[in-house]
């Protein structure tokens, strides 16, 4: 009998090999969607690609779109990128072993981690930029903003690696800026001409940009209160502020600010929030034992859009608003919409189904997909349901009139924005990754073998762009900076590092502090200047759908159990 099962046994293995190496060497490649079916249903294929890897033997593992590039990720530790517009490679570099969590991109440079290792590359050419090994082990991928690289770690804690310009490329800059304009000031006959050459100089000397060692890095550190299994998503952000969030498997949302002025510890908890669970008293085997049972908690990456558009944003006098909003849902079925600067609750929605994937917002409504396939449509305004659907499980991308979603048959589901009616299906085959575009209104569809296909509305010729790129970000944020320094009598200083692509902060005057601690930011009296997580007492301020109400506060619980109290 022994030798039996050991025959048995090496017969089991002998066929597993053969199987393994007959996949290995014939397997059947992926199908592009035909133009006809796509034709079909108004779309037209703009261009496709072959990731670069050992059909059979590695897969992907991961595809992101950000600010125009779309990144590929391999079991075999590459990191491959593309133009999201064109699909021409723009370039590939081996990370190395280890398990590779999907990058993060701001204006310069992208970041990625590999096992422990955090690597920062070139945006552009993909040279190693620099290296270090995390002071913990990553829970999920990292997030840039133009001067931080935010990494969670399973140590319920969050690390902010400084990216900064190298001294020497800052002396260069500054010396730089010092020369042309004493040249500018002693020769005013030829002010537009050294102007030009100025500004030639200056975006020459920026452009050959470093970041200190990485190694030489000790990182700031703020509490997670859990450990966050998502990536962190970049909120409002200036030349010396960023706000983080991100979201925990004990049901906390966080909001940490970063403020690069203040001295040791410039990394703290700004806000928190927890859906209050819901518990329900069971009975262990009928002995008597009853046990709470938590039936709430957060799954969902937040979502931000950069400007805040509810009601009470809106009330208040346009250099008055501030912030944008992070929307979540939650497995309880609450949706959740707050200010990332005032920390104020907007408004709560209501869907009754778990909710474990990403909200998106285009135009004037927010897109909530639950568990069972209900999919939502609620005003960004106010919080009020516009419309709903069935058998959808996450949103795609949008166009001007159409949502793409992937429904619970992992078919392209093509749904009026207006009324929630679904208009065509898409058959796309075996594609693993239908990537998220929060960023314009392409389609790409990624198969595990590396087949990458971007699909457009047939009259859609040109991008339909629904975010500002980190360059125009980046810009903004530089002017503003300018600004104020000149307001203030300083010199000029140094053109600043761009912001990161989550980016939409608006136009503040100089004299106001972005997280109302001045008097001339004091609260209006249309704006709740109480509990900031208890909403507003009027029903515009606090808009809530379905049976929502005050005694519903999700956000209200035992005030000795709240470590912030």
């Amino acid at each position: 009998m022994k030798r039996l099962f050991t025959a048995t046994a090496i017969l089991l293995g002998l066929f597993a090999f053969v199987a393994s190496n007959a996949r290995a060497v014939d397997v059947a490649p992926s199908k592009l969607i035909p133009e006809a079916e796509a034709n079909a249903v108004g779309m037209t294929r703009a261009w496709f690609a072959q990731a670069t890897l050992n059909r059979g033997l590695e897969e992907v593992q991961s595809a992101t779109i950000q600010d125009g590039v779309l990144f590929i990720t391999t079991s075999d530790g590459f990191l491959q990128t593309f133009d999201a517009e064109t699909g021409a490679v723009l370039w590939t570099v081996s990370v190395g072993d280890g398990y590779l969590l999907p990058p993060s991109v701001n204006s310069r440079v992208v970041a990625v981690v590999c096992g422990v290792r955090l690597l920062i590359y070139d945006r552009f050419t993909g040279k190693k930029l620099g290296e270090t090994e995390v002071a913990g082990q990553p829970s999920s991928g990292p997030v840039l903003s133009e001067r931080e690289c935010y990494v969670p770690v399973f140590s319920e804690k969050i690390l902010a690696y400084p990216l900064v310009r190298a001294k020497q490329e800052q002396l260069q800059v500054n010396a730089a800026i010092a020369n042309m304009e004493g040249v500018i000031k002693d020769n005013a006959t030829v002010g537009p001409e050294m102007a030009g050459k100025f500004d030639s100089v200056v975006r020459e000397v920026d452009s050959r940009f470093e970041i200190e060692p990485l190694d030489e890095i000790r990182p700031y550190v703020c509490a997670t209160f859990g450990v966050s299994m998502t990536t962190p998503v970049m909120g409002t952000q200036t030349y010396d502020l960023d706000v983080v969030s991100w979201s925990t498997e004990k049901g906390w949302i966080l909001f940490g600010e970063m403020e690069r002025n203040v001295g040791d510890a410039p990394f703290k908890l700004l806000y928190k929030l927890q859906d209050r669970p819901n518990f329900a008293y069971i009975n262990e085997r009928r002995l008597g034992n009853r046990a709470l049972v938590p039936r709430s908690d957060v799954e969902a990456t937040p979502f931000y859009v950069p400007e805040d558009r509810s009601v009470q944003s809106m009330r208040l006098a346009p250099e008055r608003r501030k912030g944008g909003l992070f929307i979540v849902g939650s497995m309880s079925g609450h949706v959740f919409a707050m200010n990332d600067v005032t920390g104020l609750l907007r408004w709560t929605y209501m869907t009754d189904k778990p909710i474990s994937e990403r909200i998106a917002a285009f135009g004037d409504h927010a897109f909530i997909p639950t568990d069972n396939g209900d999919y939502f449509a609620v005003a960004l305004r106010d919080g009020k349901e516009a419309w709903r659907a069935t058998n959808i499980a996450r949103t795609v991308a949008s166009s001007a009139a159409r949502i793409y979603a992937v429904d619970t048959l992992n078919r392209l589901a093509i749904i009026d924005r207006e009324t929630g009616a679904r208009v065509k299906t898409l058959n796309v085959g075996a594609t693993k990754f239908q990537v998220f575009n929060q960023w314009t209104d392409r389609v790409y569809l990624v198969t595990s073998d590396g087949l990458i296909q971007c699909l457009h509305e047939t009259q859609q010729v040109e991008p339909l762009r629904h975010r500002e790129s980190c360059q125009t970000i980046n810009d903004r944020i530089v002017a503003e900076l300018y600004k104020a320094e000149a307001a203030s009598g300083a010199a000029k200083p140094a053109p600043a590092p761009a912001a990161t692509e989550t980016n939409d902060v608006e136009e503040q005057d100089e004299d106001d502090d972005p997280f109302g601690n001045n008097d001339s930011n004091a609260a209006s009296a249309d704006e709740e200047e109480d509990d900031p997580f208890g909403g507003t007492s009027d029903g515009a301020g606090s808009s809530s759908s379905g049976d929502n109400n005050e005694d519903d506060d999700p956000f209200a619980g035992d005030e000795e159990e709240d470590p912030f109290s």
